[in-house]
């Protein structure tokens, strides 16, 4: 990575001149004292967002701008990329697809994520922690070839969709496949073939609700309820007449 040596350098000689001005005379303590550095690095910094505003410039674009570069060229140095195959050596050897990276931690330490056939979750991990996999064996397929996991993925969900209803005369070679996918990703990335089909299979779906015809029961009912309702109001209270619980009972003196 020579252009990154070149960059350092660049920064150092930099951040020495700039030191040189602020305490001149003084002897250098960048090498000695991190927290030092750490406070000389946030002057340079404060002092340049002086110079950008003095002279009209966005300093928060310049530092957005500054740090998209410095995250294409850590991508172009990594030692994995997306696409690359790996095997998880903290995960029972699990191998997987590289599908991309974050970065976390105070130490801006750098994780790839990977995938893995037959789990439904994905892992991130360091780059101590994986290794290159073997390659996906190649499997024979009535669509062609298939030399990446990522494909023998995607063909057996879309083979055990058309299943179910694929004629006669194709659904033997269908199935010939399936097995044959299976088998591939199941040696290849150590997950059995039981998980990784529940994983792949497609979801039945659920059906849809449909909301129940009520004009059926309506029609078939004798009398309009509204009418029925207004014809026969419920019966007034006779107030002059004791409560039925109260009939038959002896008033008191």
């Amino acid at each position: 990575m020579p252009h990154y040596t070149k960059r350092i350098d660049r920064a150092t000689h930099a951040l020495t001149a700039y030191e040189q001005e602020a305490f001149p005379g003084k002897p250098s303590l960048l090498q000695r004292d991190p927290f030092y550095t750490e406070a000389l690095l946030a002057a340079l910094v404060c002092d340049l967002e002086h110079y950008a505003n003095h002279h009209g410039i966005s300093f928060s674009g310049v530092v957005s701008t500054g740090r998209a570069l410095n995250a294409e060229e850590a991508s172009e140095d990594a030692p994995y990329k997306p696409g690359d195959q790996v095997r998880l050596t903290r995960q029972y050897n699990y191998c997987g697809t590289v599908i991309g990276w974050q970065t976390t931690g105070s130490d801006n330490e750098t994780s790839y994520l990977v995938t893995i056939p037959g789990i439904p979750y994905i892992y991130a991990e360091a780059a101590t922690h994986l290794e290159p996999a073997p390659a996906f064996p190649p499997t024979e397929t009535i669509l062609g070839t298939v030399r990446y996991p990522d494909q023998a993925e995607q063909l057996y969900f879309n083979i055990a969709k058309q299943l179910p209803n694929a004629p006669e005369a194709t659904r033997l070679k269908l199935e010939n496949d399936r097995q044959r996918l299976l088998a591939a990703l199941s040696s290849w990335s150590g997950i059995s073939g039981s998980r990784i089909h529940n994983e792949l299979a497609p979801r039945p779906t659920a059906a849809r609700f449909q909301q129940p015809d009520t004009r059926a029961a309506a029609a078939d009912f004798p009398t309009d309820i509204n009418h029925r309702l207004t014809a026969a109001p419920p019966d007034a209270p006779d107030h002059k007449q004791p409560p039925p619980s109260a009939q038959g009972s002896t008033p008191t003196a």
